[in-house]
């Protein structure tokens, strides 16, 4: 995966170290939702600096449905 990123701290060219999901816990989910469980997953693509270390979090999107195990 190719990026043209820096790092805001010292410049150097970051690499992208994974995908992440976190749950918006939405308390109005509806009915149909709360019962089988259907979350609504915001994602983000990590980049980390490999000199100073800085982690930076690019919004990607919404994921909607069921949880695979295989994504686990």
């Amino acid at each position: 995966m190719e990026n043209k990123f820096q790092c805001l701290r010292c410049g150097y060219q970051m690499e992208y170290l994974k995908e992440y999901r976190f749950d918006s816990q939405d308390n109005n989910r509806g009915l149909f939702s709360a019962l089988f469980d259907i979350e609504e997953n915001l994602t983000f693509n990590v980049y980390v600096c490999p000199k100073c270390r800085h982690t930076e979090f690019f919004y990607t999107g919404v994921r909607e449905g069921f949880d695979e195990w295989n994504d686990i």
